[in-house]
């Protein structure tokens, strides 16, 4: 969860609902335009061959955003004086493109970016938004990184049918025209929207809608009270669709959208237009709650690997449907284990090689019962010279375990 700067000092974006969608001129869109599309959001993976004779990343992006990430995290060998076995330095724009694609330096630097076979494993991975950034900018802005790579999952990833609800009808909302600068790197915006039904309904489905995939990083949404995440895109992430009911929309609720933008490649003149689509439909069928179990405690000492957890123990029967584990970037393995009240033990959900961009829904179908124990364990890798703790910013920690659960009300019970 990204820290959100106080409503006093942060220009937030109200939307009302709007029943049709903010248009978009399809030559300039990779998302469905059309409310009745079923093909849900793209994948902004890029071509697999980005580096042909028309790709010369920008030398002004080189030197705002790649240069400081290259010196970095590949400072140490491929500085302005190479070392330790070193063939070139990558401190210099010009060198970098000396020759004809896809032969060049810098088609060599994105190759061995996306197959991480560097930097070295010794030296610990690339922090994601630098990644992203040097990617984006070899490839001008066609190549994302896959951050799932290395991620492992005790449970399946929970999918969504191909086309929507029969008889459900969509609320889009987006960002309108944000205009996203050469330079904006690591950008977080907010945008508040109320007022989007007339009546109380079900949101069935949760899809991406995405306009201009170069720069777009990944989308939340969350309940504006308590900041619970409803939904989360990243590249590869598809839909996610409620088998029966849904979650609960009231004519005067406030939803709270965040997009994460990064122009790495130093794209001029971007405007997007991305965001959700939720899919509604009368309140009928199975009513679903998020839960959000959580470790506050966490204290991990400078330059070290070390745990935090914490345990609930419910006083009430309940379902759980979906869950999304979340941590931040120094998050590297999560495990939820229910203890029954026999004394035996399941995994509701056990991840190891975490990756921050890499968020995803997995399916946990589980009932949890009156004298069964929650506990929910994080590990961390803390690179920091720091004591790493509890916070908002993405340079602390966080450890949840966002669920879906019906009765709705159960989910008050395993808030810490």
């Amino acid at each position: 969860m990204r820290a959100i700067p106080t409503f006093l000092s942060l220009v937030l974006i109200v939307a009302c609902g709007d029943p049709d969608p903010i248009p978009l001129d399809p030559s300039d869109s990779t998302g469905p335009t059309d409310p009745t599309d079923p093909t849900g959001p793209t994948d902004p993976t890029g071509p697999t061959d980005p580096t042909g004779a028309s790709c010369v990343p920008s030398r002004a992006a080189f030197e705002d955003n790649a240069l400081p990430a290259i010196e970095r995290n590949c400072g140490t060998c491929h500085g302005e004086t190479v070392a330790f076995g070193a063939p070139y330095t990558l401190l210099d724009y010009d060198e970098l493109l000396a020759g004809e694609a896809p032969d060049r330096r810098v088609d060599r630097f994105v190759e061995v970016l996306m197959d991480r076979t560097m930097p070295p494993a010794t030296q610990g991975l690339v922090p994601h938004n630098d990644l992203d950034t040097l990617v984006s900018w070899g490839s001008c802005g066609e190549l994302h990184p896959d951050f799932a790579d290395g991620l492992s999952a005790s449970r399946p990833i929970w999918e969504a049918p191909p086309d929507p609800p029969a008889g459900s009808t969509n609320v889009d909302i987006r960002a309108n025209g944000e205009q996203i600068g050469p330079n904006d790197i690591d950008d977080y915006r907010y945008f508040l929207f109320s007022n989007l039904v007339d009546d109380d309904v079900f949101i069935r489905r949760m899809e991406a809608i995405i306009d201009d995939d170069r720069v777009v990083h990944h989308i939340t949404l969350r309940e504006l009270l308590g900041l619970n995440y409803l939904y989360t895109w990243a590249p590869g992430t598809g839909p996610i669709e409620f088998p029966d009911g849904g979650l609960r929309l009231k004519r005067f609720d406030t939803l709270l959208m965040e997009i994460h933008y990064n122009n790495g490649a130093g794209l001029p003149d971007v405007v997007d237009s991305s965001g959700l689509r939720l899919w509604v439909d009368e309140p009928a069928g199975t009513e679903w709650g998020m839960a959000a179990p959580s470790v506050y405690d966490i204290s991990i000492p400078a330059n070290s690997i070390g745990e935090a957890s914490s345990t609930c123990d419910p006083t009430r029967e309940f379902d759980i449907l979906a869950g999304m584990p979340h941590m931040h970037e120094t998050g590297t393995d999560l495990v939820h284990m229910i203890t029954r009240s026999d004394g035996s033990e399941e995994t509701l959900i056990e991840l190891s090689g975490w990756s921050f961009e890499a968020q995803y829904f997995y399916e946990m179908p589980t009932t949890i019962y009156p004298g069964d124990r929650l506990t929910l364990t994080c590990t961390f890798d803390n690179p920091y010279n720091h004591t790493l703790t509890w916070g908002e910013g993405t340079s602390d920690e966080m450890c949840f375990n966002f669920i879906y659960v019906t009765p709705p009300e159960a989910a008050f019970q395993c808030l810490f």
